[in-house]
């Protein structure tokens, strides 16, 4: 069944947003009597029926809602973005596919690109969600700076770097035994500073390890999203 995304789809009067009726009508040739899936992006699904078919929109009739349990625990990943933005915007699709829930746009002191496009940024991520048929919308909050970022989390909060001054353990080894939210730090190409590393671990962080490769960004960013979805 085809499966649709729409966070502000009315089971009331039916109307799928023109995006996603446009899709549907050019597309994938739908046609009055076809039985869709809709998703809200907030863990609810309804299984609809084409009623009508206009030029640029759809009207369902919903036949059955299904609610998602909320999952018992969150995974946000603050990645800094890289110089090649598309590099970035792969990661967000990835790790939208892989289940992270919420998705952080890391400012650090190295930090190459301190500008993005947001919009096109959230476009991809829905794109991805509705691809992977996920209940539940991934949040992505922009740009974050570090400061703020150590200061105000209260996850089990981890840190990815390649600095062996400062003491690290495998993420495969110290996750397992994380029972809560998890948020991960990942710094850009040129890595965290000392002192930003330094800051992390006074806050409450714990520094791990990804491998004995040295990764790309954003190759770090999609390798601990499959670790950190894997536990969930």
């Amino acid at each position: 069944m085809n499966y649709f995304l729409d966070p502000q789809f009315d089971p009331l009067t039916g109307i799928l947003s023109e995006d996603e009726s446009r899709h549907a009508i050019k597309s994938l040739r739908i046609n009055v009597g076809d039985h869709l899936e809709i998703g809200n992006g907030r863990g609810t699904r309804y299984r609809c029926v084409v009623r009508t078919i206009g030029k640029h929109q759809l009207i369902l009739a919903v036949e059955n809602q299904v609610d998602t349990p909320t999952p018992k625990f969150r995974i946000a990943i603050a990645l800094a973005p890289t110089k090649n933005v598309s590099r970035f915007e792969w990661f967000l699709e990835k790790a939208t596919e892989m289940g992270v829930d919420d998705l952080i746009a890391l400012e650090s002191k190295r930090t190459e690109r301190s500008r993005l496009n947001e919009g096109r940024l959230e476009r991809i991520i829905l794109s991805a969600a509705k691809q992977s048929q996920r209940s539940f919308l991934p949040i992505f909050h922009g740009i974050v700076p570090f400061g703020k970022i150590t200061s105000e989390s209260k996850n089990t909060r981890f840190i990815a770097h390649c600095d062996t001054n400062f003491a690290r353990t495998p993420l495969h080894e110290i996750l397992p035994a994380a029972s809560e939210n998890i948020l991960m730090l990942i710094g850009p190409e040129g890595d965290f500073t000392p002192e930003e590393i330094e800051t992390a671990y006074a806050a409450g962080f714990q520094g791990i390890s990804i491998g004995s490769n040295r990764l790309r960004t954003e190759t770090a960013g999609v390798y601990c999203a499959a670790m950190a979805s894997n536990w969930k």
